[in-house]
């Protein structure tokens, strides 16, 4: 029994471990989801041979932070493997049942782990650690980009029979749904920095995009097919609706200080005399 619940420990710390990194790489710049792939190659050991891996290890401060992951995982794994050898030990004979309470203990808490209200909860607990760090940088365009309101930076992957696959940006019209493309790499690996409009999406382009998560996300899995032109129907009424929401917020916020300056200043009479409680007036 000390076993499992040793088990059950590292696992959770390995999941705290593996969720801090992303958060702390992603207040380097990184998007979500390159944050979460580095973090768990990181804890893992695996993954460092592409490109974007480059940026990462030659950024000083996300290689700290990749650095800690790594220990944590070597540590991880030397803990899980002195747990099983004792669980296995201490099994009497009841192997096959120990091996399969440890399967289900794991499967468990990673599913809990996927529950949206324990992972907001990890993530408020856990950004108040990471802000913590010292040194640990935040970059000026993750508030500038508002980030914290829905919005990030997203990489894309343009595959056959997709929706943006073979058309021009002008024929996309992503703009339409709060997307905004900010460069596009061919397959070949050359980049084009500020494409056009008549920059055509090829099979294995990868483009880098602006807008609300969500519109991103619906964008990613987009079919080339009637079904995706009615998604994207939706996706501009969408975004049509969270504009209005967003400027109606503005107009709110920006009428709050003229109400309270308002609402502060002291009434005159017409005639020209003070309000009462003032000196008399030289006509009584």
């Amino acid at each position: 029994m000390e076993a499992l619940i040793a088990f059950g420990i590292v696992i959770t710390l390995a999941l705290g471990a593996v969720r801090m990194g992303t958060l702390a790489l992603q207040r380097t710049g990184l998007s979500r989801e390159s944050a979460s792939f580095q973090a768990q190659s990181a804890f893992m050991g695996v993954g460092f041979t592409t490109s974007e891996s480059e940026t990462v290890v030659n950024h000083p401060v996300r290689r700290r932070i990749l650095r800690m992951l790594m220990w944590g995982g070597y540590s991880g794994i030397t803990v899980t493997v002195s747990t099983i050898v004792s669980g296995v030990g201490s099994s009497d004979g009841h192997l096959l049942r120990f091996l399969g309470l440890m399967l289900v203990t794991a499967g468990v808490l990673l599913s809990v782990w996927q529950i949206t209200s324990v992972r907001e909860l990890a993530d408020r607990l856990l950004t108040v650690v990471v802000a913590r760090i010292p040194h640990l940088e935040v970059i000026d365009f993750e508030e500038l980009l508002e980030f914290d309101k829905g919005y990030t930076v997203a990489q894309l992957h343009v595959d056959r029979n997709r929706w943006m696959t073979g058309r021009t940006l002008r024929d996309l019209r992503l703009a339409d749904e709060g997307v905004l493309v900010l460069s596009v790499t061919r397959a070949s690996g050359a980049t084009i920095g500020t494409p056009e409009a008549d920059t055509t999406l090829e099979v294995g382009d990868r483009i880098l995009t602006y807008g609300h998560q969500e519109g991103l996300e619906r964008l990613r899995s987009r079919t080339a097919d009637s079904r995706g032109e009615v998604e994207r129907q939706e996706s501009v009424l969408v975004q049509r609706e969270r504009m209005a929401a967003e400027l109606a917020d503005a107009e709110r916020l920006a009428s709050e200080p003229e109400s309270a300056a308002v609402a502060g200043a002291k009434p005159t009479p017409e005639d020209g005399t003070e309000a009462p409680g003032g000196p008399p007036s030289p006509l009584t």
